[in-house]
């Protein structure tokens, strides 16, 4: 009964058509419109009509990708971190940057977040996050390293022992305690809420929002109802909607009052 006039084509590309890994775990693009994903097999690049993998050279699962103010495209995956960038003929190639990150600690498993900030790349590890500027590679240790996200405004990681920091000027400072915070409470995604406050989005507790020093509740009946479906991640769709997206009810769009 919907009226589907106007609304954007959706196509579906099944692993048969990308002939890759089954899962994907992020998703970015370039300045040229080409989209890259963090694929079980390696980094996909999709040019709208071809396909394209690029595996790591230890063939581990690639977790998360960004593109930085430098146009590399940055990937990392299980003990591995780099980036790709073209040859002379225009073919990606990886480039590690794992030799620069001091010997006592260059063994971290999984990696699962990018952000890159100004001229800064950062990457989270569970037990680490590691700082690339420059040629230099300065890690951040803690018990568990629980999310690491940013906005404009705010730049976040959730340690488990120490609860939500805000990184400033080299140092990760307490934003909010464990002590303010729900028991188990697990960050997905941050977003810009407005001038002057954050989203703060939960898997399993729902919405947050933080503004002056203040974190409280982000809450209506529709988060209420969705925040038992589990959200994974968000993106902001424009100045007024957010995308939410859960593990049982698929994407889930509210606006900025709550409202499904």
């Amino acid at each position: 009964t919907q009226n589907t006039i106007g609304l954007p084509e959706i196509i579906n590309y099944s692993k048969q058509a990308y002939q890759a890994g089954t899962q994907n775990w992020d998703i970015c693009q370039d300045t040229n419109g080409i989209l890259y994903f963090a694929n079980n097999e390696g980094l996909m690049s999709f040019d709208g009509t071809y396909w394209k993998i690029y595996p790591l050279p230890n063939k581990t699962i690639v977790r998360s990708v960004a593109i930085a103010h430098d146009n590399k495209v940055y990937v990392v995956g299980q003990d591995e971190i780099g980036y790709f960038s073209p040859n002379l003929q225009g073919v990606l190639e990886y480039h590690s940057l794992k030799h620069l990150i001091p010997e006592r600690n260059r063994s971290f498993a999984d990696v699962w977040d990018i952000v890159c900030i100004d001229k800064q790349v950062f990457f989270r590890s569970n037990n680490q996050i590691l700082q690339l500027s420059g040629n230099r590679i300065t890690d951040y240790p803690a018990t568990n390293w629980l999310y690491m996200g940013a906005t404009p405004d705010v730049f976040i990681a959730q340690d488990v022992s120490r609860g939500i920091l805000r990184f400033d000027k080299d140092v990760w400072m307490p934003l909010i305690t464990n002590e303010q915070l729900p028991k188990r409470i697990l960050i997905t995604a941050v977003l810009r809420g407005g001038k002057d406050s954050t989203l703060i989005i939960t898997l399993k507790h729902g919405i947050y929002l933080y503004t002056r020093n203040q974190f409280r509740p982000f809450a209506s009946p529709a988060i209420s109802t969705i925040a038992g479906y589990h959200i994974y991640g968000a993106a902001a769709v424009n100045d007024e909607h957010i995308a939410l997206a859960t593990t049982q009810k698929g994407c889930i769009v509210i606006d900025k009052k709550g409202n499904q």
